[in-house]
């Protein structure tokens, strides 16, 4: 019985973008109008690691982080009618992508890499950013961009989230009530 109130349960909506480009923002805006449960990737990385994201990168390396985000998001595709955060990098891997097509919706969240620069932090603890001066991280963010767009752009739907969140809700929840994925 357990097993048909799962299938029951809408497919997993999943968030796509580069850093700050508003996933767990809007992540956990999306759930709370749902009333869908929301994950965020990188916290449950964090949490069953032990560890930071910074640290993991520190002692494992970018594909050791990486090796632990596939495995998390195995993990969670296991499960059905979550708001899932995805890291930056995670479409990265196509094994990843595949596990999004296979268990749900993913969400581009487009934004500019200047709209993501300015949203991040002064001092950010982003591994892929920490030491770099301004002009310096765009010029990442947009190497990054350039590298990732095509693999963000398989997703299923796209948004461009350049505005306030609100807004951005508002039009998402409007794409995916049309699409059918949400009452």
């Amino acid at each position: 019985m357990v097993r048909d109130a799962e299938r029951r349960l809408p497919p997993n909506l999943y968030l796509v973008g580069m850093m700050a480009s508003g996933k767990t923002t809007l992540g956990r805006m999306l759930a709370a109008a749902l009333g869908r449960p929301f994950l965020d990737l990188d916290e449950l990385i964090e949490e069953e690691a032990g560890m930071t994201i910074a640290e993991i990168f520190e002692r494992e390396g970018e594909e050791g982080f990486r090796a632990r985000e596939t495995q998390a998001l195995l993990q969670v595709s296991r499960e059905r009618g979550l708001v899932v955060s995805l890291g930056g990098g995670a479409v990265l891997r196509e094994e990843n992508r595949r596990l999004l097509k296979a268990t749900g919706y993913s969400i581009y969240l487009k934004v500019r890499p200047e709209t993501a620069l300015a949203r991040l932090p002064e001092h950010p603890i982003r591994p892929l950013l920490s030491g770099l001066e301004w002009e310096e991280r765009l010029a990442l963010l947009r190497r990054l961009l350039a590298v990732r767009e095509p693999y963000y752009r398989e997703a299923d739907l796209v948004i461009e989230n350049e505005g306030p969140p609100e807004a951005t809700l508002e039009r998402l929840l409007h794409e995916l009530r049309r699409r059918g994925w949400a009452p």
